[in-house]
């Protein structure tokens, strides 16, 4: 399991997005991907999902370029940029037309949908999607992103919306996904970062400008502890007090 990252760039007319970033995440674990909004945390994401291309650099995915796109995203799944069910589709229907998307087999399909919902805590699956709450729709989400089982996994602020259970619900899920598969989580939750992820990447304004063990960061740039330690070094590095 790989991401590599090399002097990728992305302009969206005269702003730019991402200014020649390079990384390479190889393994198993949990990523945080830190930065302040608008940094170009959800631009990278994308690129990596093949949602937007990318002006310069290269993205590859276990070794594959990502321009084919094809072969380069069987094994990943992605939530990018807050989307949302189809209010009209009942959390079954949704969940087997995603399946149904990623060629998933139809009996395979539902014994994964019955074992996330529970994961999940999922609300009665009859219900429309236009009924749920904001908390529930992104959990219904996570849930199509987790559906195919595949070993790299894009997450871009996943807990938000979520009340602190349905939270603690998905933090635990990843936690235990992260023994297995490499997660990329994008996340302002400080404390959230701290509790799930050994290793960082943090931006600003297109620019990686730290990346390391949690430990390392804080070390160098927070000199403090626990919590406060990350948030110390992120506000010094985003506001260059260092």
């Amino acid at each position: 399991m790989e991401i590599k990252a090399i002097n990728l760039t992305k302009k969206f007319g005269n702003n730019i997005a991402l200014d020649s970033i390079s990384f390479d995440i190889k393994g198993k674990g949990i990523i945080g991907y830190l930065g302040p909004n608008g940094a170009g945390k959800t631009t990278t994401f994308k690129i990596f999902s093949n949602l937007v291309k990318a002006n310069s650099g290269e993205a590859f995915i276990n070794g594959i370029n990502i321009k084919n796109y094809k072969i380069a995203l069987k094994n990943v799944s992605a939530l990018v940029d807050q989307p949302e069910p189809y209010d009209e589709m009942t959390i079954q229907e949704f969940l087997e037309f995603i399946g149904r998307i990623r060629g998933i087999d139809e009996k395979l399909v539902e014994n994964r949908i019955e074992a996330i919902s529970k994961e999940l805590r999922l609300e009665d699956s009859s219900k429309k999607c236009g009924q749920l709450s904001k908390g529930n729709k992104q959990r219904v989400v996570i849930a199509a992103v987790l559906l195919p089982d595949t070993d790299i996994l894009l997450l871009d602020e996943p807990t938000s919306g979520l009340d602190p259970a349905e939270a603690y619900d998905i933090k635990r899920l990843l936690k235990k996904l992260g023994k297995t598969k490499l997660i990329i989580l994008s996340s302002h939750l400080l404390d959230e970062i701290k509790e799930l992820c050994d290793y960082v990447i943090l931006l600003d304004k297109g620019k990686i400008i730290a990346q390391g063990s949690i430990n390392s960061i804080i070390k160098k740039f927070g000199r403090g502890k626990g919590e406060k330690g990350l948030e110390k070094a992120y506000i010094n590095l985003v506001r260059g007090r260092t």
